[in-house]
């Protein structure tokens, strides 16, 4: 079946509806290997509205086709071919998108949060949110004109897009807040006001891109190659980020986190003044409250550190060994290749840190027992990328790394009594000899 009914000239025909059932079926059989199976061939059809939720996709070719509102939520749809086709406020959200041909599709107010997009092929797409301030109409007009599409409204939350193609496409307000983009190509692409919040772009390329105004605020932008891109008034506070990179000249007009000097802080005396805070229970002192800081190679060893707020901080490479930091909070916070020998974090807040090659071997991240009120405070590395990191003889009880990419850690002889790995990465791991009672680790990977 090469279609379910002719195309027209004026755009996608009206296809017959039992047709389109039948080639659904027949699809069905082909992607289980079964006797009678045939590929569906739907291109160039008005399927407006269509429920294919949860099906099995594969290879399912929609070329040119009208898809507006259609439902496709948790459907896989590995290698479908979707050129030039109309997504208009279709629902993907949860989709298996992998190595999918989206070129010139068109996403306006599409839902794909959730959906795995790895490797597919996003070229000469316009991935655009909703028209309020910033660029105007007109610019969008035009720039969907020349490019052929307009995706409007585009959500793309927690989506797995690793390697895509973005090239030259209009992704002005696009949100791809927490998704994984690792190694995405952004060539000649549109990124003006697009949210980037905590989205993983290790590895990435910017070539001949506009992100100006762009929200990169907590995203990791390490082995990030930039080339012939403007990002002027774009927004990098807290960003996980090479430190040469911050002197690239694309960056020149960024928003880029403060160092000590630039924010004019005395910090030997803020940290003086956080001492007398915990010695005295809050009587005496100030809390030592930073946030979006660059504090580059600090040699904090030993000192006290409990309860302080250090959110998106950027603290590369610092020394932090044998520190308190029970309940610091160092949500966001650049701690890579950092020295957290037998510090003690417990019911510390590590929630989207990156301590990948990081030193924590003896590090207590056990419960924070509460005196007098009968409960304990666990420690929480959620999201958080521990790479390579060293957590040989570490005390994790309870430790929640729900969704941590724990690939190549070291826990041997590690106390994970209790802990929480749900959804975890853990290729390479090495766990030899370590405590893992009562551990969960549903929807772990790499085991």
């Amino acid at each position: 079946m090469t279609s379910a009914s002719a195309a027209s000239p004026d755009g996608p025909a009206v296809p017959d509806s039992k047709a389109v059932a039948t080639a659904i079926k027949l699809h069905d059989r082909y992607v289980k290997r079964l006797p009678g199976g045939r590929r569906a061939q739907l291109a160039h059809l008005r399927l407006d509205g269509i429920n294919l939720s949860g099906r099995r996709l594969d290879e399912i070719d929609f070329t040119g086709s009208s898809l507006v509102d259609a439902r496709l939520e948790k459907s896989v749809l590995c290698f479908a071919n979707f050129f030039g086709a109309d997504l208009t406020r279709a629902r993907l959200n949860g989709a298996d998108l992998t190595r999918a041909d989206l070129r010139g599709a068109c996403f306006r107010g599409a839902d794909l949060s959730g959906a795995n997009m790895a490797q597919a092929d996003i070229r000469e797409a316009v991935l655009v949110r909703a028209r309020s301030g910033g660029v105007s109409d007109s610019e969008y007009s035009q720039d969907a004109a020349k490019n052929g599409s307009d995706l409007s409204g585009l959500r793309a939350h927690g989506a797995d897009m690793t390697a895509a193609r973005i090239g030259n496409s209009f992704a002005v307000r696009a949100d791809f807040t927490g998704a994984q983009m690792r190694s995405v190509s952004f060539q000649g692409a549109d990124l003006r006001t697009a949210v980037f919040r905590n989205a993983n772009l290790e590895g990435a390329r910017f070539a001949g891109c506009k992100a100006a105004n762009a929200d990169f605020r907590g995203a990791i932008l390490t082995d990030v190659y930039l080339e012939d891109s403007d990002f002027a008034g774009a927004d990098l506070t807290g960003a996980i980020i090479d430190i040469a990179l911050l002197d690239h000249p694309a960056l020149h007009n960024a928003t880029k986190p403060m160092t000590e000097q630039e924010a004019g802080l005395d910090l030997p005396a803020l940290l003086a003044e956080h001492k007398v805070w915990v010695e005295t229970n809050a009587a005496g002192g100030s809390r030592l409250v930073l946030t979006g800081m660059m504090l580059l190679r600090q040699d904090w060893a030993g000192s006290s550190l409990a309860a302080a707020s250090l959110r998106n901080m950027v603290l590369f490479s610092s020394n932090l060994a044998g520190a308190s930091m029970a309940l610091t909070d160092l949500t966001g916070s650049d701690l890579r290749q950092s020295n957290l020998r037998s510090a003690d974090l417990r019911g510390a807040t590590l929630n989207d840190a990156h301590l990948n090659d990081a030193d924590l071997r003896g590090a207590n991240l056990g419960p924070l027992a509460v005196s007098g009120r009968g409960r304990e405070i666990g420690a929480n590395a959620i999201a958080a990328s521990l790479v390579g990191a060293q957590l040989e003889g570490a005390k994790l009880m309870g430790m929640n790394f729900s969704s941590a990419d724990l690939r190549r850690v070291d826990l041997t002889d590690a106390d994970l009594t209790g802990a929480v790995l749900r959804g975890a990465m853990l290729e390479g791991a090495r766990l030899q000899g370590a405590i893992l009672d009562g551990v969960d680790l549903d929807g772990a990977r790499g085991l």
